[in-house]
This record gives structure tokens, sequence and C-alpha cells, in this order.
């Protein structure tokens, strides 16, 4: 029986861990680099609906270095997932994506 979200009908494979996960590999096999530790707040926070301003504070940054950053890593995954990626969209994207990758998966 699958445990599922109150806010969608998918399975809690959408926990920060798993989109983590999914995003590193997605992004390492397309550049070869993993992500960062920035990186990985910022996507977190995003789907927080945090602002860069408020990522920043808590990494320990400026809002526009947190925001140069994000917009690098919203291009890099409009790249590899061959479709625009933003602020506004990157929730419905990763979910759209993780449920293609697991349909992949061979049982």
């Amino acid at each position: 029986m699958a445990i599922l979200n109150c806010g969608s009908l998918t399975p809690l494979l959408m926990d920060t861990a798993h989109i983590l996960q999914f995003v590193d590999e997605v992004l390492s096999a397309k550049t070869g680099k993993h992500l960062n530790d920035l990186q990985r707040k910022i996507i977190e926070e995003i789907r927080n609906r945090q602002k860069y301003s408020d990522i920043a504070n808590t990494y320990g940054c400026t809002a526009g270095h947190a925001k140069d950053v994000g917009y690098e890593l919203l291009h890099m995954l409009s790249d590899a997932f061959d479709e625009r990626v933003d602020k506004g969209n990157l929730e419905s994207i990763l979910e759209r994506q993780l449920n293609l990758n697991i349909q992949r998966i061979p049982l």
C-alpha cells in the first residue's frame, strides 16, 4: 500500500532525499558534476517556497550569489529535462520526471 501525499496523488517519493539523489544523478550523467551544498539547499528551499534572500540567510551567502547559483541550476535542469524549469514549476517537473524514471525501471 502506497502512502499518498495529501497535496497530490503521487506516492511519497517526492521527499527531499529522493529528489536530491535523483537530481544529482541526472545532472551528474549530463554534466559530470554533482550537486554542491548550496545547490542542494536551493532545491530544498524552492520546494518550501522560500525566496533567494531567505536561502542566502540560511546558507550564509549573499542573496545575489544564491540567485546566481539558483539561476544556473534551473538552467542546467532545463537542459537535462529538455523543458524550461523555473522556481514556479520545479516541483511539478521533478514529480513528472521522477514518475517517468520510475516507469522506465524494469520490474
